[in-house]
């Protein structure tokens, strides 16, 4: 049990009225304009990283503003962490059974999670998320990124599942009423995506800082 809060994202409460598939409803939540907005957004955010990586050298791939802080190696290795995370938990997520009843958490709220983009509110990363140095190349971390952030696009771009209709949680929500359960404690798969946008834009300014640093190489 002592683990149970680091899997927690990765898996639906089971909280029995759930049904599936086509029994719940025929009519589609998820538009595809919404499924192009998270496309585009995907290959924007994409083409940024590899814009801000373009001509470093290996001694600023690894620099550190101070100890305590992580090198741009470590964020490339963060964010590919974090996209193979989020490839997992939609697929795990999509096979779900729909708790529609979540719908009016989440309905009009995606600022909620957009706005993460640009909160100047620190953030730490759970341990699972944490960089272990194993990209120690600028072509190997970069790589690595490339291909998980292609197989996430790949996913919402081919996927049939309805992605307003699965909900992920983070925070034990079985017994409670509706009224009880905040926004960011329960998501629908299209709003984790948002997230892990939201998630690229903060790391993408923490390179441009870094790149900016008083102390940063020149080359």
């Amino acid at each position: 049990m002592k683990y149970f809060k680091y899997y927690l994202p990765m898996f639906v409460l089971l909280l029995g009225c759930g049904r599936s598939g086509p029994e719940v409803d025929q009519n589609k939540w998820w538009t595809e304009s919404e499924r192009q907005l998270i496309v585009s957004e995907l290959q924007r955010t994409t083409n940024e990283l590899q814009a801000v990586l373009e001509d470093i050298t290996e001694v600023q791939w690894n620099f550190r503003e101070d100890p305590a802080r992580w090198s741009i190696a470590e964020i490339v290795e963060h964010l590919e962490m974090q996209n193979q995370l989020h490839y997992r938990e939609l697929s795990v997520v999509s096979k779900a059974p729909q708790y529609l009843q979540y719908r009016s958490i989440t309905q009009g709220k995606d600022t909620f999670f957009t706005k993460y983009g640009t909160d100047p509110k620190p953030g730490k990363a759970q341990w699972f998320l944490e960089p272990l140095g194993r990209f120690c190349s600028i072509n190997d971390g970069r790589s690595a990124f490339l291909r998980a952030r292609q197989e996430l696009t790949q996913l919402v771009e081919t996927t049939p599942i309805d992605f307003r209709k699965q909900f992920t949680f983070r925070a034990p929500v079985e017994g409670k009423e509706l009224k009880d359960i905040k926004i960011g404690q329960v998501r629908d798969l299209h709003q984790l995506l948002l997230t892990g946008i939201a998630h690229t834009d903060r790391h993408l300014n923490q390179i441009r800082k870094i790149k900016h640093h008083q102390e940063y190489p020149k080359d």
